[in-house]
Formats: structure tokens, C-alpha cells, sequence
């Protein structure tokens, strides 16, 4: 009875596993399957059109939704869809899109619930809706201005401009003047069009959105503006030359704008006045431990909505005694959204062990100004332990075990002192080694190092290292120098051996080596291989052929005499 419960326990058993594992293949198709939906803009006026755009990365079709919440509040003028097909890694993805061209009933803020296409449901949208616009009495066909999102903004801050263009005509030819404005930085972020309708006459409406970054406090003037077009004449003939209607010109006003220094209770070097601000690190070693003459990376994105890539500072960190730390090539980038810039500066550092021991790495803290709420904040990264631990030793096992000589009467006294236990003998050890050890600082200081190989160096070994140097390859020529101390049985940085061979321009060359490799300069070329080449060439040859192949260069283990 006991084997049947048994053998029915591992059939239930096995039918599990079998279930969890087709659940888990399934969560993939399941993760990657999404309902997304988004507008071209979340404030609109009463009249105006707003593209609603639903995405599926399922096979679920958005164009079987049910829009019945949707028409509560806004009308479907028009809609169309499109179908796309990709392929990445031999997977095959299809993403199917809906376009909607929308306008609201009523006024307020509205909130578009979630739309459900198969399993899959979208997250809901929020957009404010004003009341109707009101243009100007008289027979005007044509209305530009220019609108900023503050009245007051901070030194080096973010202002939002936008240069509107309604139009109740076709128009031809139509341009505005290029923004130029003295101790400020100009950005163009992107253009919009959409149709409203006033009075119940329909206006197709142009926006130009643009991002000042004034550089002095004071006042801020934004010049007048200026909108040309002419009036659309129809269908003309390929060959005619001539202006086609009358033309027309709409100037913006003059806009001030009070631009405040940066507060007295911000006393960090670098001001940084956003709107939020984020910061985030990766690792190439999650577990926080490597082995001496190893590195790993740590990268740093630090992201702030309201201020340009280049405005970001750079984020490094102190490098303690035992690790060295190279910084690569910042990554800055931008993205332009509906709030303006986000400006985002990736940092990337490599950490390479000097020495085994356990390192406290400090937070990193970065200070900067609210400006929606008016006051000083800061993100951190927490502080990080990283363990170096020595090289494995070679398996001890695989060491010859002393020979064992019988105890004769002549070894009563041997016989005598091990059963006074291990601790004469261990003292008789470690002063032995500590002899060996005085001996070898003190040879190493009376010559310099023998000969830059290894038991198993040969001369085409020296040749392609030489050959590495002279062609300004960094990365081959450590290549084989990390091979050359492998053979030795010394698994050290190549900067302690380069201490231990008692050469500074070797010391010199090597640390140069590894700087352009961890710099970030390695993808740009630029080393330089002649001073290591020259620093082991330098050095003195073998003794002679008889020592050819027991004098390596340096002798990281000397043979004990």
C-alpha cells in the first residue's frame, strides 16, 4: 500500500510540475501582450479635435471595442487602423494600432476609462477641457499669438513657450520668424495641428512649441513674432511663376518675463532647477564581490524633467585605497514630451581591485530646486559594500605529500618536541618565511628584474607582445601579459607586478595601459604602445641559456635554494 501512495504521489506530482512549467511559458506571451492608450495632448478647449491612438502588441483587435464610455463625453469624427508585422530574434510580434479623431460634449476634467480588448486592458486617461476660445470681433481669417506656461521662471530654468496659428482659410507658403533671444538658450520641441470650432465655423489650428532656457536673471524679453502666408488661390498651372493671393501677416506681442536668481539656501556648485528629478544605478556584479585584478561596472542616469542633458552634472565617486576607478564617456540624451525637455546623463565607472579587503563605498547625493513647490530636495544612492577576495591557491591536493621517514632512537629528541605540539614547529615555519621573504625584498633591491617571460615564453611570445605594443593594440598587448602571469602562477593585478619588478617606467607604462583601457578612451584608438615596449626591452637579459627556462621575468616565485 506504501508504494502505491507512493507511486500515486509522483504521478500528482509530476502532472504539477508538467502545469507549473506550461504556466510559466505561458507568462512571457502574457507579459509581452499589452493594451496601451494615449492622446496628443490632455488640454484641449470645447471645438478643438484630439488624436486618441489605442496600441495592441496581442492578437486581440482594438477595433472590436466597445466605445459606448468613450461618447459620454466626446464625439468619434473619424477613425482608421493600421497593422504591423516584426520580427526580432526569430519572433514574430504583430502590433495592431486604432486612431481616433475625437472631440469633447462638455467642459471640465474628464477621465477616459480603460478599454478592454480581450483579456488585455488599457490604463485610463485624464484631460482637462477649457470652455470655447474667443477670437476677435470682425471678419478675421487668420489669428497668431503666443502663449508662455509661467510668468516667472528661475535662472537656467525651464520656460514654455507656444506660438499658435488659427486659421479659417487654406493657406500657402506659411512661415513664422526664427526665435532669437539674447542670453538664452532656444529649443524647438516639436509642432501640432489639429481643428477646433468656434461659432460654429471650423479653424484648423498650427501650434509651435518652443523651450527657453534664460542664462541671467533680470527681465526676459520675447521679441514679437511674425506670421506670413497667403491666401490659397486654388489650382494654378505648373509654369506660373506669380504669388499665389494676397498675403498675410499676424505679429505676436512682446512678452516679459521675470527670470529670479538662484536662492541663497541652494548653496551647491551646481544648480539644478527642474521639476522632479531621479536617480538610479546598475551593477555588472549584483552580489557586490569580485577577485583582486578583476573589475566590474557601476552605471549612474541621473534624470530631470525641465533641464537639458548638458545642464546635468557629472556623478563619480571616491575611489578607496585598494580600488582604482576609471570613468567612461558620459551618455547624455534628451526626450521632448507634453511637460518639455527631460534631460537624462548616464555615468558609467570602472572599478577595478587593487587589493583583497572589504570597501565601503559612500552614497551619492544629488541636491537640487523645486520649482513647482519652491524648495531644495535631493536623490540618493545608498552607500554599497564590495568584498574583494584574493585568487583560489592551486588545489593542494595535487602537491606531493613529504616523505616520511621511520623514528629511530636518533630522533627521540624530533619524536620529543612534536608532542609538545605544532606550535614549535609553526614558529620554525613562519621564521623561515620570514627570512625567505627579507631575502627576496633584498635581492630585488641589489638587481633589477631578470626578463619580461614566462616559463613557457618563447621568442615568437616576446615578438607578438612587442608586435601588440607597436601596433597600439592596449587590449591584446595586456592580453598577453595577463597570459604571461597566468603561466606564472601569479593571478595579481599588472600593476603589482609591475611594483614588484622594481622598474618605475614599466610601473609608468602599465599604468598608462590601464587607464586608456578603463578610461572610456579605448574606443577612440589613440595608445600609444612605445613606452611599454621600450620599458621591457630595458630590461636585462637572461643570465645565460642554461637558465633559459627557470628565470622568468620578473621572478614572481623564486625557486628556494
Amino acid at each position: 500500500m506504501k508504494a502505491v501512495k507512493s507511486g500515486s504521489s509522483s504521478i500528482i506530482a509530476m502532472r504539477t510540475l508538467r502545469w507549473l512549467i506550461a504556466v510559466a511559458l505561458c507568462v512571457p506571451a502574457i507579459a509581452s501582450a499589452a493594451l496601451t492608450a494615449s492622446l496628443d495632448r490632455y488640454a484641449i478647449s470645447m471645438g478643438e479635435t484630439v488624436r486618441l491612438t489605442i496600441s495592441s502588441d496581442n492578437a486581440s483587435d482594438p477595433s472590436d471595442i466597445d466605445f459606448s464610455a468613450l461618447q459620454q463625453h466626446f464625439d468619434i469624427l473619424q477613425r482608421s487602423s493600421s497593422v504591423s508585422t516584426q520580427i526580432t530574434n526569430g519572433q514574430r510580434q504583430q502590433r495592431r494600432e486604432l486612431v481616433l479623431e475625437i472631440t469633447p460634449r462638455r467642459e471640465g476634467s474628464v477621465t477616459i476609462p480603460g478599454f478592454r480588448a480581450g483579456a488585455d486592458v488599457s490604463e485610463p486617461l485624464r484631460v482637462q477641457i477649457s470652455p470655447e476660445p474667443q477670437l476677435a470681433a470682425g471678419d478675421e481669417v487668420v489669428f497668431f499669438e503666443a502663449e508662455v506656461d509661467r510668468e516667472s521662471v528661475y535662472v537656467q530654468g525651464q520656460l514654455l513657450l507656444t506660438l499658435r496659428i488659427q486659421q479659417s482659410v487654406t493657406l500657402d507658403s506659411r512661415s513664422v520668424t526664427e526665435l532669437e533671444i539674447d542670453n538664452a538658450v532656444v529649443k524647438t520641441l516639436g509642432q501640432n495641428s489639429f481643428q477646433r470650432t468656434i461659432d460654429g465655423r471650423p479653424w484648423l489650428v498650427h501650434e509651435i512649441r518652443v523651450a527657453i532656457f534664460p542664462q541671467s536673471s533680470g527681465t526676459l524679453t520675447i521679441p514679437q513674432q511674425t506670421f506670413s502666408g497667403r491666401l490659397s488661390s486654388g489650382r494654378r498651372s505648373l509654369f506660373d511663376t506669380r504669388p499665389a493671393g494676397r498675403l498675410l501677416q499676424r505679429r505676436t506681442e512682446e512678452i516679459t518675463i521675470d527670470v529670479k536668481p538662484r536662492p541663497a539656501s541652494f548653496s551647491d556648485p551646481v544648480w539644478l532647477p527642474a521639476a522632479e528629478v531621479t536617480i538610479e544605478e546598475q551593477w555588472s556584479a549584483a552580489d557586490g564581490e569580485i577577485r583582486v585584478g578583476d573589475s566590474l561596472t557601476r552605471s549612474i542616469t541621473l534624470t530631470a524633467k525641465g533641464l537639458q542633458g548638458t545642464q546635468l552634472p557629472p556623478l563619480s565617486m571616491a575611489a578607496p585605497d585598494g580600488l582604482r576607478i576609471y570613468p567612461d564617456q558620459p551618455g547624455i540624451n534628451e526626450l521632448d514630451g507634453e511637460s518639455g525637455v527631460t534631460g537624462i546623463r548616464t555615468d558609467s565607472l570602472a572599478i577595478v581591485a587593487v587589493r583583497a579587503g572589504t570597501y565601503e563605498l559612500e552614497p551619492v547625493t544629488v541636491r537640487w530646486w523645486d520649482t513647482t513647490t519652491d524648495q531644495l530636495r535631493e536623490v540618493s544612492l545608498p552607500g554599497k559594500t564590495l568584498r574583494v577576495v584574493s585568487p583560489p591557491l592551486p588545489d593542494a591536493a595535487t602537491a606531493a605529500p613529504p616523505s616520511q621517514a621511520p623514528v629511530s632512537s636518533d630522533n627521540a629528541g624530533a619524536v620529543a618536541v612534536a608532542s609538545a605540539g605544532i606550535w614549535p614547529w609553526l614558529s620554525a615555519f613562519l621564521a623561515c618565511g620570514w627570512l625567505a621573504t627579507a631575502l627576496l625584498v633584498w635581492r630585488r633591491r641589489q638587481r633589477p628584474v631578470a626578463h619580461a617571460a614566462s616559463q613557457t615564453d618563447t621568442p615568437a611570445t616576446r615578438k607578438a607582445l612587442l608586435a601588440a605594443c607597436r601596433e597600439g593594440n592596449a587590449a591584446l598587448a595586456r592580453e598577453r601579459m595577463r597570459q604571461w602571469l597566468l603561466s606564472e602562477d601569479y593571478h595579481g593585478t599588472l600593476e603589482q607586478w609591475a611594483m614588484l619588478s622594481g622598474s618605475d617606467a614599466l610601473c609608468a607604462a602599465v599604468q598608462e595601459l590601464e587607464a586608456h583601457l578603463f578610461s572610456g578612451e579605448a574606443s577612440t584608438g589613440g595608445w600609444d604602445g612605445a613606452a611599454l615596449a621600450a620599458a621591457l626591452k630595458s630590461l636585462p637579459a637572461r643570465r645565460d641559456p642554461a637558465h633559459a627556462t627557470r628565470d622568468p621575468l620578473p621572478p614572481l616565485y623564486p625557486a628556494s635554494s
